[in-house]
């Protein structure tokens, strides 16, 4: 899915898809022949206003531990939004405590819905870290 966003700073994500995510770095729209105002990333990762951490070692919900949200909070987000694929799936309750424990607001979509929120909070200003699996092609 493509969408847009009006906001001009941080990273914006304006397209995911199977396997992928599309963002412009800073509030750049991509220009053509400037491959530095776009990336594409095709990895779980940690994306933040500022940050895109690629290679984020979780690839399914049951991989995400508690230490993996360790690196999310590393960022100091006030709001966690875990990104689980094409379909919501909780991770394990310990997960979501080490973010509680950090005072940080932890919330729990799928990819897609993780992406749309990320914007909306990154564009108001927030504080926000969106720790991303990719979405997984059908099965069915």
């Amino acid at each position: 899915m493509k969408f847009n966003l009006d906001s001009t700073t941080g990273h914006t994500i304006v397209r995911y898809d199977v396997g992928e995510i599309q963002l412009h770095l800073n509030g750049m729209p991509p220009v053509e022949g400037i491959e530095k105002t776009a990336r594409i990333v095709r990895t779980s990762a940690i994306i933040t206003p500022e940050t895109i951490i690629e290679n984020w070692p979780p690839t399914a919900p049951a991989g995400v531990l508690p230490l993996h949200m360790q690196q999310v909070l590393e960022f100091h987000p006030e709001i966690v939004i875990l990104g689980t694929g094409r379909s919501l799936r909780f991770p394990a309750q310990e997960v979501i405590q080490v973010c509680h424990q950090a005072g940080a607001g932890f919330e729990v979509m799928d990819t897609g819905a993780a992406c749309r929120t990320y914007n909306i909070l990154a564009g108001e200003g927030r504080r926000v870290a969106a720790a991303l699996l990719m979405i997984e092609a059908s099965t069915g």
